[in-house]
């Protein structure tokens, strides 16, 4: 390894589990990136398929994390994340490849925000959007900007509110200052809750256009999207719960009562068309379980937070309109 790579300028973090062919697609278009002044960690996720070896034999570049067991998505990148020599910190998952001179152009915009978001487009339609960076809306949902609209007909947004941990630069005084990510959020809206935090603390976040990735979308749940709308709808209380001011909860009561409303129907409709009604109802109620599990220490994370914001309510108010469509 060369003296660069000792001392890094970007971190890459990938956490995997059992997809190893997903792993090895992404390595190799970071293999291709014209930017090179970083260091690859991929952790495996307690992985069963021989991701490990393949990765060791295959790419003897990355450094590869093994976890004794599956622990989630977040746990599994903030295990990356505390072994991380850079200065800044590229969050990937392991379904998303990036144009070659990515890596160099969302560099080269460093100096425009403390977290950067690229242009990701669906993997198999490149004409299409996925993400455009991110935003949260006055009820407490998180949001894709350009979210499978034409890329042609595309205006990027004046501002967002956040990057995604599936491909985002992050300076490292963030985690540094505002912590990883939630692990108990599991999987779903726990970068959400990064950026919040981030955001609060003072950080800021912009869209690189001109720095794109692709992404096959959702390949980690192997088609799971009952799973899916669980934890969106437990996160969603929690991510509301532990980052936005007494005010605002209150002046947006009706908006969140519905986006909770909306997640419930989400959640019966994709578990019951999966796996039956009766099902439904006790994951709901399972969910509902979990989060009132992690209430205590979401209010105690929630008092810190606060506790430490820099912004004034009425500049995350502003934030958080500016997410909204005319």
């Amino acid at each position: 390894m060369t003296e660069a790579h000792d001392r890094p300028t970007i971190s890459i973090v990938i956490p995997t589990w059992n997809r190893c062919d997903l792993a090895c697609r992404c390595l190799r278009s970071l293999a291709d990136q014209t930017f090179q002044d970083v260091e690859w960690i991929v952790v495996d996720d307690g992985s069963t398929d021989g991701t490990r070896g393949t990765m060791e034999r295959d790419f003897p570049r990355a450094r590869v994390l093994r976890l004794p067991r599956n622990r989630g998505f977040a746990a599994a990148t903030n295990a990356g994340i505390g072994a991380a020599k850079g200065t800044w910190l590229f969050l990937l998952n392991n379904d998303m490849t990036l144009e070659p001179d990515c890596l160099e152009r969302l560099w080269t915009a460093r100096n425009r925000a403390d977290m950067l978001a690229p242009l990701v487009l669906w993997d198999d339609d490149h004409d299409t959007i996925y993400s455009a960076g991110d935003r949260i809306l006055p009820n407490g949902r998180p949001e894709s900007w350009g979210f499978r609209v034409p890329r042609q007909h595309f205006t990027p947004p004046p501002e967002i509110f956040g990057v995604s941990a599936g491909a985002g630069l992050f300076r490292r005084e963030i985690l540094d200052t505002v912590g990883v990510l939630e692990a108990s959020f599991g999987a779903y809206f726990e970068d959400a809750d990064l950026c919040f935090r981030a955001r609060l603390a003072g950080f800021t976040a912009a869209f690189v256009d001109d720095a794109v990735a692709y992404h096959i979308g959702s390949a980690s749940i192997a088609g799971r999207t009952w799973w899916r709308s669980v934890q969106c709808y437990r996160n969603h209380a929690l991510l509301v719960l532990r980052n936005m001011p007494w005010l605002l909860i209150l002046r947006n009561g009706p908006a969140i009562l519905m986006e909770r409303m909306h997640q419930a129907r989400r959640l019966f409709s994709s578990v019951r068309c999966d796996l039956g009604a009766a099902r439904a109802l006790t994951l709901w109620l399972r969910a509902w379980l979990s989060l009132w599990a992690c209430l205590p220490r979401a209010l105690a994370a929630r008092r810190r937070i606060q506790r430490h914001r820099r912004i004034s309510t009425s500049e995350l108010e502003r934030l958080l309109r500016a997410g909204k469509t005319p």
